[in-house]
């Protein structure tokens, strides 16, 4: 076994420190602070290897005890242990190609395709670029029938039997059909995109207060009180073993969350970790850093605005805020201060969607049988995630009654929380996130309570049915 590096970084200021700057200005660091991206690392494939690897930490982090003033420094600690031995003992993972041959054939019809194919082969190109060559044509030959295999019109889809396709494979014609047109990437530039997300992510009226309308009454005190007790390792081990190990990692860190899952020590080490955190009342700062991935949504690719951002934070920071999370929906639930009965969307161990789906489906088919008038209001919210007040969540946690302890945890996660807006030509510098609240697994909690508040209200009008999905929200007058 190769012997493992340890770095630290100097941290010669308090960086839980988690004191508001001015949100009105958006944060761009001026000395160029761009993000370090670390380059994707190979995994063990034996048990043995595993074994081992657990073995190598339990020997590591053992010597290295947890310090709540030097917080930053074991969560960078034990980040560069992990990366370094999996590294040097297993490897890298080299996405370059693929990149770089996606965009040299990707207007390549499958005659093109057949030629460059077999001149790989008679001059013995790499063969990583034949592999790719080689997917491409039989995806581009298995995708229809019709003439010409890359149009992907409406004319083309029309010549389709998509009937026949469907009864042979629901779910396969789903997937091609919904893939073709997805591998847009952005055509604008380092300017434009730092431009657009500053202004995006930028607090508006970050000063402004909320209050509740006097129409919405005030929930009565919490019976059953908030568990304020740090999370356990069992409760940290069911949230990493609930966590789908295909999940992207940070590219901060590139620390999966399969670590977790085949290393016990490492989550012994992250629990001392959690504790030290939810103890201190404050997220360390080394968790509020993220990348963030664009993905087309439709329209030109020159306007950033036609891109959906996907934030990839830290995996510690994931399971960090599960806990949160699932204590402060379980205060909620067991206070009835949630209507479980409305609010579907985000709720765990509940496929909200489904049931509301098979509801609002029943509800159409009830009409159309009884030949009955029905309206149905569906209500898109723009950028929805991305336009809630930081103040607006605060107000919602004091109106359920959460302690001022996890309020300050929630204050804090959202205090200079900063991401880095990652294409495969250029990234940005690190972008204080002054609203929204980025899609994160807390986050979506705080979202769906945010909702809940006037759903809950509108529900005491007379022949109204309220379905929540999170985003869109339907909702059903009969």
């Amino acid at each position: 076994m190769r012997k493992m590096r340890i770095m630290n970084k100097d941290n010669h200021q308090n960086e839980d420190n988690v004191d508001s700057v001015n949100p009105e200005i958006p944060h761009i660091n001026t000395q160029e602070n761009f993000p370090d991206l670390k380059k994707g690392i190979k995994l063990p494939k034996s048990p043995l290897q595993w074994s081992t690897a657990n073995d190598f930490f339990k020997l590591t982090f053992s010597n290295l005890p947890i310090t709540p003033r030097d917080l930053n420094n074991n969560i960078n600690t034990m980040a560069t242990v992990v990366y370094n031995y999996f590294s040097e003992n297993f490897g890298y993972v080299n996405n370059h190609n693929d990149v770089q041959y996606q965009r040299k054939y990707e207007s390549f019809s499958t005659k093109d395709l057949k030629k460059s194919l077999k001149k790989l082969k008679l001059e013995n190109g790499d063969i990583l670029e034949i592999k790719f060559v080689a997917k491409k044509l039989r995806n581009l030959l298995n995708k229809s029938n019709t003439t010409d295999p890359n149009n992907t019109d409406s004319h083309a889809s029309a010549n389709i039997d998509h009937d026949s396709r469907i009864g042979k494979s629901f779910w396969g014609f789903v997937k091609r059909f919904f893939k073709q047109n997805t591998s847009s990437f952005p055509s604008f530039n380092l300017a434009e995109c730092t431009s657009y997300f500053t202004k995006t992510l930028s607090a508006i009226r970050p000063t402004k207060t909320f209050n509740n309308p006097s129409w919405i009454p005030k929930f009565a005190s919490p019976q059953t009180p908030f568990n304020l007790d740090p999370p356990t390792y069992q409760e940290i081990t069911n949230v990493i073993r609930k966590m789908k190990p295909s999940g992207s990692p940070c590219p901060l860190d590139q620390i999966s969350i399969i670590y977790f899952k085949r290393c016990p020590y490492l989550r012994s080490y992250l629990t001392e970790i959690i504790h030290a955190a939810w103890s201190c009342g404050v997220v360390p700062s080394e968790w509020k850093k993220a990348c963030t991935i664009l993905i087309h949504k439709k329209g030109e690719t020159a306007n950033p605005a036609n891109f959906r951002p996907i934030t990839l934070e830290s995996v510690p920071l994931k399971v960090f805020t599960s806990c949160l999370r699932n204590r402060t929906f379980q205060f909620l639930a067991e206070n009835n201060y949630i209507e479980q009965n409305i609010q579907k969307g985000f709720t765990p161990k509940l496929s909200g969607t489904l049931e509301h789906t098979a509801q609002l489906a029943h509800i159409i088919n009830k009409a159309r049988v009884k030949q009955r008038s029905l309206i149905i209001t569906l209500l898109d919210l723009k950028n929805a995630f991305g336009e809630v007040h930081h103040n607006l969540i605060y107000e919602v946690l004091q109106y359920h009654h959460i302690p001022d302890h996890i309020k300050n945890l929630v204050s804090s996660l959202y205090t200079d929380f900063q991401t880095s807006i990652i294409t495969e030509q250029f990234n940005t510098t690190f972008i204080t996130v002054g609203r929204g609240v980025l899609q994160a697994i807390v986050s979506a909690l705080f979202y769906s309570t945010c909702l809940s508040i006037p759903l809950s209200n509108i529900l005491n009008r007379k022949n109204t049915v309220n379905l929540d999905f999170g985003n869109p929200v339907k909702t059903v007058p009969h």
